[in-house]
């Protein structure tokens, strides 16, 4: 059966309005470095969180990277964003840990629970930088590309 003049107009019309290619929102490119004392952090994960305080998506769209060795990082944004792309436009709190957990169960025996009162996290970066509530970090996306340097002071601490 070969479809009729409106059945194609139909599908011509779906197509320009939904269009073609990737979905998500749109995001721009986002790379940096993160240091501590000057020397790269292998293993850290940088947040950007968006700055407004309702967290309106309209601000931007939470991303997350994990540094390299040479402390290098590229933004995954969620929400459907293309991995590796970025994220959004906008004003972000910026917020990066590194943490080491010790004490974790090798195997797991559904029958016996682990003991996680033996469960250790421990802060390998000045807890000032793990929250956005105490972060001194900001960054604002723009359109295109964009980099940053984040250079973090082992000895800053939170604010009283």
């Amino acid at each position: 059966m070969i479809p009729g003049p409106r059945t194609l107009a139909c599908c011509l019309l779906t197509a320009l309005i939904c269009g073609c290619g990737p979905r998500g929102p749109r995001v721009e490119m986002v790379e940096g470095v993160v240091l501590l004392d000057g020397k790269p952090i292998e293993g850290a994960t940088v947040f950007f969180s968006p700055a407004s305080a309702a967290g309106d998506a309209a601000c931007g769209l939470p991303a997350a990277g994990m540094t390299r060795a040479d402390g290098g990082f590229t933004l995954n944004a969620g929400g459907g964003a293309k991995p590796g792309a970025g994220t959004k436009a906008g004003d972000y709190v910026v917020t990066v840990v590194k943490q080491e957990v010790d004490g974790v169960p090798q195997s797991y025996d559904p029958a016996t629970p682990p003991d996680f009162s033996k469960i250790k996290v421990r802060e390998l970066l000045p807890t000032v930088y793990k929250l956005r509530e105490t972060s001194p970090l900001r960054a604002t996306v723009k359109s295109g590309r964009n980099t940053y340097r984040f250079e973090l002071d082992s000895t800053k601490q939170p604010a009283p």
